[in-house]
């Protein structure tokens, strides 16, 4: 399933809005205690994130598939897109800690889960995968996509995630059923970390509360 791409931010009540991850999207396939994972581009993808073998035990359920992100952060725990780069191209050492972000179930229990609605599969992931230091599920925000694309800004990043609750998975363009927003970043002294991310805070005062 692709994003299409979007024009501007937008407030709708029939969607889920969290960010556009500043890394590499990446199918994790877990079953029997083992990980795999399909990067576009990468042949070896478990070689270059052996970090991300410990899925099996954050799940509840055997017979996984989970779309998400992946990540690698530096030593402060924020998102590097050059160590990430180093990772894909195979560099030794391994630099960084890599981190993956999962987003949508796929297969639960050995079974597809692709005909159910997104809000179902999405609430069906969080039920099974517990958060770990490494692996997490995202943090979405229904409704509010202008206020979340604020706090995105706030935070650097330039894209906004924005799926159809009531949406089924379909393979090819996903048309409304998923869009990538653009989102101007504003400029920052340094990047934020994960934890930062994942927390969205979206009551950030800005300039002018900040001086009140």
């Amino acid at each position: 399933m692709q994003p299409s791409e979007g024009v501007a931010p937008f407030d709708d009540s029939e969607y889920l809005f969290e960010p556009w991850w500043p890394g590499t999207r990446a199918l994790a396939f877990a079953e029997r205690g083992r990980v795999r994972l399909q990067v576009a581009g990468l042949a070896d993808a478990e070689a270059a994130f052996p970090e991300l073998a410990e899925l099996p035990a954050q799940l509840s359920e055997d017979g996984v598939v989970v779309d998400g992100t992946l990540l690698v952060l530096d030593d402060a725990g924020r998102p590097d897109p050059d160590l990430l780069r180093s990772r894909l191209l195979g560099e030794q050492p391994r630099p960084g800690r890599a981190a993956y972000v999962a987003a949508d179930l796929l297969w639960a229990g050995g079974a597809s889960v692709l005909r159910r609605s997104f809000s179902v599969r999405r609430e069906w992931l969080a039920a099974i995968l517990a958060p770990g230091d490494r692996i997490t599920v995202g943090h979405g925000y229904r409704g509010d996509g202008t206020l979340v694309a604020e706090a995105l800004s706030r935070l650097g990043i330039d894209g906004l995630s924005a799926r159809l609750l009531s949406a089924r998975y379909r393979s090819g363009p996903a048309g409304p059923a998923w869009w990538r927003v653009p989102v101007t970043p504003a400029p920052l002294p340094e990047r934020p970390t994960l934890a930062l991310i994942l927390r969205l805070p979206l009551d950030t005062p800005g300039p002018e509360s900040a001086q009140r």
